[in-house]
């Protein structure tokens, strides 16, 4: 939990100023925060810094597992444009990231009701975003994915705006611009030919597959559920429930929600207490692992994914335990503490999707209102939850399931290739970090 608190804060608050650091002073800083932190960002940026100042030698010893190190990212740049006349209700922030180009704000002065955002890149509508508003502020933020930046144009003008039926309202940089020029030296131009194609990005900042490429993804995604559900039952005695947007897509139509590409499940842990449902995770993922399956814990040590047998990373459930801290309340990630039972999920009920058995929560209605609110049964193309928040307690508790850095390098180390953590990753090459992680 410190290492996201001090992520977030640094980016938020530090990244504007240590942007304008000399190279090599912000590379250096930037070692000793991934050395800190293990974060990928930090990793990048030094990793950039050194092959600028003749050092790849040290970068590929530090991050590319010994290979050299290249990255069309390092040549990329970002810089606030512009002005905004008058006040602006809200600061957009953007930083090139190792994932692709890390985007967020917060915006101010805001009724109760949700307010939509749209991000722009020049004249193309990137995607339009619906907001939660509480005490009167909303936030966002997301990932502009490495695929997207390489369909850039070189030099674009990136915004965000409220849309509030006239013009909306310009968010400014920290800097008070109008936007972020974008400089993307590998930049192919075809953002708008792509996004005219397959529609708006999604919610985690990617493209859209086309049809053919998501029924292929889904067909996946559920043939592994299927062989996963049949190894929890006999293996761990648990039920695999599908869960979250997986669940509303089933429930609503027997399928996925339209353009879906990830499957969530989930288990529900007899144990109370988050050293004890992290001891059972740990103990279910040296099982699976000894199965075939590979394990990937991401850069927080999350309880876990679960990628198929000599599968593409691509194919993989992301699995959560459930557990009961005290009666009449379940805690699960996703950022959710619900006045719920945990019996809803120890004892599921059978339905199907698209004709294949699956097990969900008893009364799933409730689960769904639980955690999306009143109106889950509306589809919400533009829906997020960035915003929610939890308990103090509850957020504590669901970062104490996270492994330790000991925990995750003895599985890594017990069961090489099987058990992947994020944090003990090379960065570099990509293509390797793309086949074992995925971006």
């Amino acid at each position: 939990m410190v290492r996201r608190r001090f992520f977030d804060f640094h980016q938020r608050y530090l990244a504007r100023y240590t942007q304008r650091l000399p190279l090599g002073l912000r590379g250096q800083l930037a070692g000793h925060l991934f050395r800190r932190t293990r974060h990928p960002d930090f990793g990048f940026t030094h990793a950039r810094s050194l092959c600028a100042s003749g050092r790849s030698d040290i970068a590929a010893k530090l991050y590319g597992n010994g290979q050299a190190v290249t990255d069309p990212l390092f040549s990329t740049q970002l810089e606030s444009e512009g002005h905004v006349s008058g006040p602006s209700q809200g600061v957009f922030f953007a930083q090139i990231s190792f994932l692709g180009l890390r985007i967020g704000g917060q915006i101010s002065g805001l009724g109760s009701a949700p307010v939509q955002l749209q991000i722009d890149l020049d004249d193309t509508v990137l995607r339009i975003e619906t907001l939660s508003v509480r005490n009167g502020t909303a936030s966002f933020r997301m990932i502009l994915s490495r695929e997207v930046l390489e369909a850039f144009p070189t030099s674009g003008l990136l915004r965000a705006r409220l849309i509030d039926g006239t013009d909306g309202s310009i968010l400014a940089t920290p800097e008070g611009g109008i936007g972020w020029r974008t400089t993307m030296p590998h930049g192919q131009g075809t953002i708008d030919k792509v996004i005219s194609e397959r529609g708006s990005l999604d919610k985690k900042g990617r493209f859209r597959l086309n049809s053919v490429e998501l029924d292929a993804r889904q067909t996946a995604y559920l043939d592994l559920y299927s062989e996963l559900k049949d190894v929890y039952a006999r293996e761990f005695n648990r039920p695999l429930l599908i869960l979250y947007g997986t669940l509303l897509g089933q429930l609503r139509s027997g399928d996925f929600i339209p353009g879906d590409d990830d499957f969530d499940v989930g288990y529900p842990s007899s144990e109370i207490t988050p050293e004890a449902v992290r001891g059972e995770a740990i103990s279910q993922m040296s099982r699976l692992a000894e199965l075939g399956y590979v394990i990937v814990l991401n850069e927080f040590g999350r309880p876990f994914r679960i990628r198929a047998r000599d599968g593409a990373a691509w194919v993989h459930l992301d699995n959560r335990p459930v557990f009961a801290p005290q009666q009449g309340e379940v805690w699960l990630h996703k950022h959710a503490a619900l006045a719920l039972d945990l019996s809803l999920f120890s004892e599921p009920e059978a339905a199907e999707m698209r004709g294949m058995d699956v097990l969900r929560p008893h009364q799933p209605e409730r689960f769904l209102e639980a955690y999306y609110g009143a109106n889950w049964r509306v589809p919400d193309p533009s829906y997020s939850n960035t915003g929610r928040s939890l308990p103090e307690n509850a957020r504590k508790a669901l970062h104490q399931i996270c492994l330790s850095d000991a925990q995750q390098r003895d599985l890594a180390q017990r069961y090489p290739g099987q058990i992947v953590p994020v944090r003990y990753s090379p960065l570099y090459p990509l293509a390797d970090y793309a086949a074992r992680i995925g971006f």
